[in-house]
């Protein structure tokens, strides 16, 4: 055998094992969609049978339309424009939607800084350390008065 023939013969294989089979394709797409029967859960996680009709009706579509050769991006494309944004599992990153990627990093970061300026408000003074005030004085009439409690 030939170097270039190898060579070849090796890559085609290698090309065979990275392209996802069709029902890792299948699987890959109704674990990103909800499902549509108005439960919250996705397509493939939805109970089948005499729980929900709908699921396996869309999971034989999807497999219809990756069966035909349609990506996973057209596929979603296809589902967006019939049933609206909310069919994707993720929201995608782009207008309106970059606010329910941004919120929660925004909400952890303003709770961090919250807690970083209510520690260092409430942080007791170092021990030893002067704060340059001074006991209050007593009254001479009190520290007698004093005494005399502490001497019966």
């Amino acid at each position: 055998m030939r170097l270039p023939s190898l060579f070849t013969a090796l890559f085609g294989v290698g090309l065979l094992l990275a392209t996802p089979s069709e029902d890792e394709q299948v699987k890959r797409v109704v674990h990103n969609l909800m499902c549509t029967c108005g439960c919250p859960h996705l397509i493939g996680q939805c109970g089948g049978g005499e729980q929900c009709s709908v699921a396996p009706q869309l999971t034989q579509e999807i497999t219809q339309l990756v069966v035909s050769g349609k990506t996973d991006e057209e596929i979603y494309a296809l589902f967006e424009s019939r049933y609206g944004q909310s069919v994707r599992a993720v929201p995608r990153a782009e207008g309106f939607n970059l606010l329910a990627w941004a919120f929660p990093f925004l909400g952890l970061f303003c709770g961090l800084l919250i807690v970083v300026v209510m520690v260092r408000h409430l942080k007791p003074e170092a021990a030893g350390v002067s704060s340059g005030k001074s006991a209050p004085a007593i009254d001479e009439e009190y520290r007698r008065m004093i005494d005399a409690e502490l001497r019966k």
